[in-house]
């Protein structure tokens, strides 16, 4: 068996390095993890996945040897996909506006895995699927001030499908591993309150904005394996952040703004293994176009290039943009 290993997972198979190393972790909080994670990950607001993944460090040195392939292959195996929509409701309730929010998002990460010298590798593919609905409520306080706070509710579906593609793999990993830590499906109902301070300061030249932001996360497996006890996953993050947008000029029904961003996320609970942190950073420069004008779909459009730093998912990405401010 190979005493190193190139692989690395955001959300279930760490596990894989555990039963290599003969270190068993549980079970149950390696689903845990799964689920907070996931949460994390399709939250919408901590982190920004794009495509044409690559190491910052190139856009001021060419020269750069990047010393986080790992954090840039792990990007590049993650796929999000994520639609919200929002309905705003006509009348305030006690001098608050009123929303309904929804969302369905899908993730997914896979790869090969070398467990063993020459031989076919093991090919994994790890699924979250998750449908959010809840209501958010935003008061103003005074002309730059206003708060907000909501409830949503997750429902996800946990799917992990391994292939052992070696004698050696399933005589040796498959044993200590099937419908544990992999090859597994379970669902889950998680409970998410939050509340948000907001402070936006107009300028003759646009405007920046400072947000404090709260997501608890707490909920219950409600189908898993015989193995698996209990599993209740819960996490928590919080988000400090400014963005600032520069007016520029207009084409056609079109207004041009140059847009920054930069925040500062902290974890608890179960997604900070897979993250390798309690906190991280974002920075984000790009350009939006304002389509209030000639749709009621979102209120802006753009494209940019977002910085991750601080985790395991190191490295920047072009990234488009849909109503970012």
């Amino acid at each position: 068996m190979k005493n190193s290993y190139r692989f690395k997972f955001i959300f279930y198979t760490p596990i894989v390095f555990c039963i290599c190393s003969a270190v068993f972790a549980n079970p149950t909080k390696q689903l845990e993890s799964a689920f907070a994670t996931s949460l994390v990950l399709t939250d919408g607001d901590s982190i920004t996945l794009g495509f044409g993944d690559f190491d910052p460090q190139t856009l001021f040195d060419s020269q750069h040897a990047n010393k986080d392939e790992d954090s840039i292959a792990l990007r590049k195996e993650l796929k999000l996909y994520s639609i919200p929509y929002t309905w705003q409701l006509d009348e305030p309730v006690y001098q608050h506006k009123l929303s309904l929010t929804s969302k369905v998002s899908y993730l997914n990460q896979s790869d090969f895995i070398s467990l063993f010298d020459n031989v076919a590798d093991d090919y994994i593919s790890e699924t979250v699927y998750n449908g959010m609905i809840g209501f958010n409520a935003e008061k103003a306080l005074g002309s730059k001030w206003s708060y907000q706070f909501g409830f949503n509710t997750h429902y996800l579906h946990y799917n992990n499908d391994y292939e052992y593609n070696s004698p050696e793999s399933r005589r040796n990993f498959k044993p200590l591993a099937e419908n544990l830590y992999t090859n597994l499906n379970s669902n889950a109902l998680v409970l998410n309150p939050n509340a948000t301070m907001i402070y936006r300061l107009p300028r003759h030249w646009g405007y920046y904005e400072y947000k404090l932001n709260f997501n608890y996360y707490y909920g219950w497996a409600l189908s898993h394996p015989d193995g698996i006890n209990n599993a209740a996953p819960e996490t928590w993050r919080t988000l400090n952040g400014i963005k600032a947008k520069f007016n520029m000029f207009k084409i056609g029904v079109f207004e041009q703004a140059f847009y920054i961003k930069g925040q500062r996320i902290d974890l608890g609970g179960d997604s900070r293994v897979a993250f390798g942190t309690d906190h991280f950073y974002e920075y984000g420069i790009g350009f939006l176009w304002d389509s209030r004008k000639w749709t009621s779909w979102f209120d802006n459009f753009g494209i940019g290039i977002n910085i991750h730093n601080g985790s395991s998912l190191d490295g920047a990405a072009i990234v488009l943009y849909f109503n970012e401010i």
